[in-house]
């Protein structure tokens, strides 16, 4: 008897306690646009400006270089400022790269790894 009493006990202890089971739910998945993607967030603000870009390889909108798209919708764009590895990701690591103009878009590129460090 008295086994019976503690069983039930425990079983109605734990049937008051529990919690409902919820459905599993598809996680959230949100997709992470890097700023270039963005274009309708700031093209407004560059048109009839004089723009300058600091950006490496790596700045693209799919597979064609953030400044080649901004020039294709016309945004006049008057230098790049490029890092390390040069403003299209052709120099090699410690490389110094000297300022030059892009061969692409004729925009003048200045270094930030050759003599001068900041634009």
């Amino acid at each position: 008897m008295k086994l019976l009493l503690i069983a039930s006990l425990f079983l109605s202890t734990n049937l008051l306690f529990s919690q409902p089971i919820k459905p599993l739910q598809k996680p959230i998945i949100k997709t992470i646009l890097p700023a270039a993607n963005q274009l309708s967030e700031y093209l407004p603000m560059l048109k009839g400006k004089r723009v300058g870009i600091f950006a490496n390889h790596t700045a693209t909108i799919g597979s064609t270089h953030l400044v080649d798209t901004l020039q294709k919708l016309g945004i006049k764009i008057t230098k790049a400022f490029g890092p390390e590895h040069g403003f299209r990701g052709t120099a090699d690591a410690g490389e110094k790269v000297d300022n030059y103009i892009d061969k692409t878009t004729g925009i003048p590129v200045i270094s930030l790894y050759g003599k001068k460090r900041k634009p």
